[in-house]
């Protein structure tokens, strides 16, 4: 063999080592697929619009956490939403009932993160609300609780008179123009953050609203004041509450 030859030689054993961890790194690459229930609920509240889903992600070739999940949810004319995570509730157990009836039970999770094991198939159902409704409502919360402050240093403070001070008849404002949803298809994109890379599967859904559905869902406009003002005076008794209308489009 001529010295050329052992020269190729050894520089493709060189790159063996490098190609091996490539293929071992294609292999080993976590897989996340997504699955969900048939039904999104779609809700419109003092929080703004919310898209509430239960799902579950099976995982191949290991464990992966979960810094952050979003929805991108974007209607037929092209408008984009992106939805948060604000709040996971994870099935923890059941009980059976005297009845015999079988009752599930829950509890809140942290959504600072959460880890997807390959043994289990956890269905956890989140709150998403969208991102950009939720930053610019603490600007309007954060106006309203410093006339509050200095109302009360004054001595001047009244809590009727103060839900008809001009922040608070702003943030109402703010929170009847924030009702983004439409008639027509959407389509939903789940994205998942994680510190390390995966692939992931099954990810995009859609689903429609109705015309019917949007007029069901505009209709909580009316009680936003009412709810504000349950928040303000801390009135928390049942014939107090507020019974939103929410939406549950099949998801295809």
């Amino acid at each position: 063999m001529r010295v050329i030859d052992w020269i190729a030689v050894l520089g493709a054993l060189a790159w063996t080592p490098h190609l091996f961890v490539l293929i071992r790194n294609k292999l080993t690459k976590p897989r996340v697929r997504v699955l969900t229930d048939r039904t999104v609920e779609i809700g419109f509240t003092t929080y703004g619009p919310i898209a509430n889903l239960r799902l579950a992600f099976a995982v191949e070739n290991k464990d992966i956490v979960v810094s952050d999940l979003k929805l991108k949810i974007r209607h037929e004319n092209g408008d984009a939403k992106v939805f948060a995570w604000k709040g996971i509730t994870q099935q923890v157990g059941k009980m059976t009932m005297p009845d015999r009836n079988v009752m599930p039970f829950e509890k809140e999770q942290s959504v600072l993160a959460i880890k997807l094991s390959q043994r289990d198939i956890e269905e956890r159902f989140i709150r998403f609300q969208e991102s950009s409704y939720t930053d610019k409502q603490a600007e309007y919360v954060n106006c309203a609780t410093k006339k509050m402050s200095y109302l009360k240093s004054e001595g001047k403070y009244e809590v009727y008179s103060f839900l008809r001070e001009q922040e608070m008849v702003d943030l109402y404002d703010f929170n009847k123009h924030a009702f983004s949803w439409r008639p027509g298809k959407y389509t939903m994109t789940i994205e998942i953050s994680s510190p390390v890379k995966f692939d992931i599967l099954d990810e995009k859904r859609e689903f429609s609203l109705s015309p019917l559905d949007v007029e069901r869902l505009a209709s909580n406009k009316d009680s936003l004041e009412e709810d504000y003002k349950r928040i303000v005076i801390g009135e928390i008794s049942e014939d107090k509450k507020i019974i939103w209308n929410w939406v549950n489009p099949t998801l295809l």
